[in-house]
């Protein structure tokens, strides 16, 4: 029997099913209650005696991964994998699988959402109804304009099908070119500098890198189109917020949408703006897709443990 710790803080809330798979492998299994992400303080003490941990976007540092002397796999539920030290797992022997079912279905219609959210003023007119106040406040259309994706993988791609109605001219910056997509789909690959004043929607969709890695600096912010709809749900560390925070205050652009912080749980000044829609890092958060990337973790997981 192997010690489990699913580190990940919403497991198994809308189907029993990854459970009873770890179950049925024979698995003595802990879970994450806190309902927020862990911290490594955290980890470290109820990950000590595991053989495997599930995980989300905790830290897996090299002086986290020190202290958990038993670790033989981690199941990382999701793509992203610039929270683990892979250099030192490698080191260590200990195992590293992602799943391989996407979250992009799920994370494009997030920011198809975010787009006409913030084009209406959705949400911002829903509270001022509410607040007691029937007043107007014009919008923008969506239809007709230029849509910028930054990182057109899996999600931008999928993106760019899923907006096909709307009738973008759409533009994309990505260090390696998709030309047979690009040229199905009418996309038009451009440098960032490009992409950034012209595009009056810009949705990020990149991994974090030491190259991305505050890609979104001041003065790029700066050189974002003036009244454009700016969207990341990638990683937050890829946008300076101070930066944006000027923008969207200043009303340089309408608006913004952020599923994706620096910090997380999220508690800066951007809440203070009634221009900008925050959710909680929720991209993968749609039931269907959630219930297969947890039953693959843990079929991951449990081959993982199964191969030593």
């Amino acid at each position: 029997m192997h010690n489990i710790f699913i580190a990940t803080s919403t497991f198994a809330v809308h189907s029993n099913e990854p459970i009873i798979k770890l179950e049925d492998g024979g698995e003595a299994i802990a879970l994450n209650s806190s309902f927020r992400k862990v911290t490594s303080e955290e980890l470290i003490k109820y990950a000590y005696d595991s053989t495997g941990i599930i995980a989300g976007t905790e830290l897996y540092t090299k002086e986290v991964l020190e202290q958990l002397p038993n670790l033989k796999v981690i199941s990382r539920l999701g793509v992203g994998m610039d929270n683990i030290d892979l250099e030192f797992t490698k080191e260590k022997g200990i195992k590293v699988f992602k799943t391989k079912t996407t979250p992009a279905p799920a994370v494009a219609e997030l920011v198809l959402g975010l787009m006409l959210d913030l084009a209406r003023k959705i949400s911002h007119q829903n509270n001022i109804l509410k607040s007691g106040t029937w007043k107007k406040e014009m919008g923008n259309l969506l239809y007709g304009k230029t849509l910028g994706i930054i990182g057109l993988g899996t999600i931008g791609k999928t993106l760019v099908k899923l907006v096909k109605g709307f009738d973008f001219k759409i533009m994309a910056f990505d260090m390696f070119h998709d030309d047979k997509f690009a040229k199905e789909h009418e996309v038009n690959y451009c440098d960032i500098g490009t992409l950034l004043t012209q595009s009056d929607i810009v949705s990020i969709h990149l991994n974090l890198t030491s190259e991305t890695n505050t890609l979104m600096n001041k003065e790029r912010i700066a050189a974002l189109k003036p009244g454009c709809i700016f969207i990341n749900t990638s990683r937050g560390e890829i946008i300076n917020e101070d930066a944006l925070y000027v923008a969207l205050k200043e009303k340089h652009i309408f608006g913004a949408g952020l599923d994706v912080f620096r910090e997380e749980p999220y508690s800066g000044p951007l809440l203070e703006l009634n221009n900008v829609i925050l959710t909680p890092h929720i991209g993968s958060y749609a039931k269907e897709v959630r219930i297969k990337m947890e039953i693959e973790a843990a079929e991951n997981l449990i081959r993982g443990l199964n191969e030593e």
